[in-house]
């Protein structure tokens, strides 16, 4: 949906000559492409050749227009001492007449619904919105006598702008001179000087959903995942004249898909397409046509995946691997991949790596980037390496870590004890970082996955943050970004707080609270805000958290449940949530009862070995998950109690669906 100055007195004028009762609004030739711009917004129809009339949300958009016309550019606010409530008017804002409007001003756009959705879910605007949303009428200053505190909140008129957008039914009709534009177009994320701005063509595809704009002034683009379906559909076939993608082609091909007769015309448009071939057989332009249905038909979807893996991570992954290798060749215990080989191997890593870190600086240790200073001050100081190591990194949540993400998994060797494997996730995060190790964000990998919502872009810092990880080339996705876009949307996570990840998340409200005030209030130093940042990412990843585009921060459903789970958690206990926990609690409930008046579920005393075997732990990686849930009040004696049943469904909460799978979109 875009509203620019000729958008909006169309708008005007359909309304009044609807009110007036006049049998049609004349259009002119000038108009023509306006006309078909709102049309593909879903918010006018062609109700005859002459007759062009407001759908249910192109009138209630433009009856918002006049409005906020009538109310004009004077800023409103309340004095406090007149208002009786506890919300003080501060700041309130109409708008100009359209035909003062610049240009190139867009009231609506798809950057400004991204403002309006991270509104809606944060309960607030965030900083990078604010002064966009209240200059449009679309949000208001307030002051909240309760709270002590001013915030910006969206209008009653924003949130009905919101409400029109979602309710509005964007046609899909393609011809092929659009088509050849789409081809044309680089997919993004990337800068939106690759794309010819304000042109009718543009306009069409921000109309249609195709493409997004970035938060908060439009200077990235993407193609939402409906536009890449599109635009892969028309790499593999639609070279003719004419329309090329409309809903009623779309249905047919449905319809032939799942063996249904269509008419013989329809089908023969079909083959002209190469959607399929002379026998009704799908090609490969016609299985991409066929998501195009898929997405225009069910919508996209709301959330957004993600994945985040530190270089000290990926320095145990290789460890790992290292340790596999070599223990296939000797079979010698001191190369089994277990938890004691892994640290005295780490421990060797990280010395030379602090070694040299010295060697580097010299006495100028201020100049150690601050990642790295304190603990190289450590090093210079330490006369137990162990002991250095095991203050300053912290390997048993390193694991905990990359077993939340899938990429290895504790279990039992054939003596009952306990190694790690690595998962095929694993290997193909090994294979990319071999020549090439380095940090994976969240907000890198999200830049390219949030593509597939409907109105969404990354933002450029997103896009420079994933182009210095490797994941964005100069207009698209690199094939290293695409295998974790694609990780990220199929992996299977599990739930892991790390002490320090807790301490961060107790400090985010399920809504109200802002990225850059989640530093002001914890961060002392820039390495603070370097660890923090980091488990933002983290809690992100796991989708415990959002971080929205506007600068907000929201829990998410994940995380309100983590928040009743952990409600009754006594404080002191190391990692209450973690991988193990959660496979032992899975386990344990598939071999007990439910008891859903009490809601809780029972075990027989006699199942806990059985459970044991099913979680895939060594007896005592199992036993430490026992002792450490009944201390977190997760289990009884001999059941899950509420907070353990809580944690659970978190976990279930966490899990890929197949519809959000990447996998159609790799080449």
């Amino acid at each position: 949906m875009v509203i620019k100055k000729e958008h909006a007195i169309l708008l005007r004028k359909l309304l009044e000559d609807q009110e007036q009762e006049k049998p049609y609004t004349e259009i002119s030739e000038e108009d023509l492409d306006t006309i078909y711009e709102l049309e593909r917004a879903g918010l006018v129809r062609q109700q005859t050749p002459v007759r062009w009339i407001l759908t249910y949300s192109g009138e209630a958009l433009a009856n918002v227009l006049k409005g906020l016309y009538a109310q004009g550019t004077e800023v409103y606010s309340e004095k406090e001492e007149d208002v009786a409530g506890d919300i003080v008017i501060k700041e309130q804002r109409g708008l100009d007449k359209p035909e003062n409007w610049p240009d190139k001003y867009r009231w609506i756009g798809s950057e400004i619904i991204a403002m309006l959705d991270a509104a809606q879910k944060a309960g607030q605007v965030g900083p990078k919105a604010e002064e966009h949303l209240l200059q449009r009428g679309l949000a208001v200053k307030i002051w909240d006598r309760k709270k002590k505190k001013e915030f910006v909140t969206l209008s009653e008129v924003g949130q009905t702008v919101l409400d029109i957008y979602k309710n509005a039914h964007p046609r899909l009709i393609i011809d092929d001179e659009l088509a050849e534009f789409i081809r044309k177009t680089p997919s993004g994320p990337t800068t939106a000087d690759r794309l010819p701005t304000g042109s009718h063509h543009e306009h069409l595809l921000e109309a249609m959903r195709l493409i997004a704009y970035s938060v908060p002034v439009s200077d990235a683009y993407a193609f939402t995942a409906l536009g890449q379906a599109v635009k892969k559909t028309l790499e593999k076939g639609g070279f003719v004249k004419g329309t090329v993608i409309s809903e009623d082609i779309l249905w047919n091909l449905a319809k032939l898909a799942d063996g249904e007769d269509v008419p013989e015309e329809a089908k023969a448009k079909l083959q002209e397409l190469a959607f399929v071939d002379d026998n009704g057989e799908l090609l490969e332009a016609g299985e991409w046509a066929l998501e195009v249905f898929r997405l225009w038909y069910d919508g996209p979807r709301e959330g957004v995946w993600t994945i985040a893996i530190t270089d000290g991570e990926v320095e145990i992954l290789q460890t790992i691997e290292k340790l596999i290798k070599k223990h296939k060749e000797t079979k010698d215990e001191e190369d089994l991949p277990n938890f004691e080989n892994i640290k005295r191997i780490m421990i060797d890593k990280k010395v030379e790596q602090y070694k040299k870190i010295l060697e580097k600086y010299g006495r100028k240790i201020k100049d150690i980037p601050e990642k790295y200073r304190k603990i190289a001050e450590e090093f210079e100081k330490a006369k137990d390496l162990k002991k250095w190591y095991e203050d300053n990194f912290m390997l048993r949540e390193e694991l905990y870590s990359l077993e939340s993400f899938n990429l290895i998994r504790s279990i039992e060797d054939e003596n009952g004890k306990e190694i790690f494997e690595l998962t095929g996730f694993g290997r193909e995060v090994l294979e990319d970082q071999r020549s090439n190790p380095r940090n994976i964000s969240s907000t890198a990998v999200k830049s390219i996955t949030m593509t597939r919502k409907m109105f969404s872009a990354p933002s450029i810092e997103w896009i420079n943050e994933a182009k210095e990880q490797n994941l964005i080339g100069t207009a698209e996705p690199t094939k290293s970004g695409m295998m974790y876009a694609k990780m990220a949307e199929s992996i299977d996570r599990l739930p892991l707080l790390t002490r320090f990840e807790m301490e961060i998340f107790k400090n985010i409200p399920a809504r109200g609270i802002t990225e850059e005030e989640i530093y002001e209030k914890l961060a002392k130093n820039e390495r603070d805000r370097f660890l923090i940042k980091w488990a933002l990412e983290k809690l992100e990843a796991r989708r415990m958290i959002e971080i929205l585009p506007d600068g907000n921060v929201i829990e998410t459903k994940t995380g309100e449940l983590l928040d009743q789970a952990l409600s009754g958690v006594p404080s002191g206990i190391s990692n209450p949530v973690n991988p193990i926990i959660v496979r032992m609690l899975k386990a344990l409930k598939e071999v007990g009862t439910m008891y859903v008046k009490e809601k809780k579920v029972r075990i027989l005393p006699g199942n806990f070995k059985k459970a044991q075997a099913i979680s895939g732990l060594s007896e005592e990686a199992f036993n430490d998950a026992i002792n450490v849930a009944r201390l977190s009040g997760y289990i009884g004696k001999n059941s899950i109690t509420t907070s353990g049943l809580l944690l659970l469904e978190a976990s279930e909460s966490m899990l890929t669906k197949k519809e959000d799978s990447l996998d159609t979109f790799v080449e």
